[in-house]
């Protein structure tokens, strides 16, 4: 796991967490950590999918401001 984080906020309805709660006990994981597989698992999914140039952070055109 990388070593720096951050702080992700998400609102689901309240069955929808008490199902996780129990399917996460259920496989002795935490819910950060079926989040985190989740979310790898979906980028690893869907990044081959988009040219790798649409994944770089936008850099800022220092032009703009001549």
């Amino acid at each position: 796991m990388p070593e720096k984080t951050t702080r992700l906020t998400i609102l689901i309805d309240s069955p929808t967490k008490q199902r996780l709660e129990s399917l996460s006990e259920e496989v002795d994981l935490t819910i950060s950590q079926v989040i985190r597989k989740l979310i790898r698992d979906h980028l690893q999914q869907y990044e081959s999918q988009i040219p790798s140039t649409a994944l770089e952070p936008a850099k800022e055109d220092s032009s703009l401001y001549s």
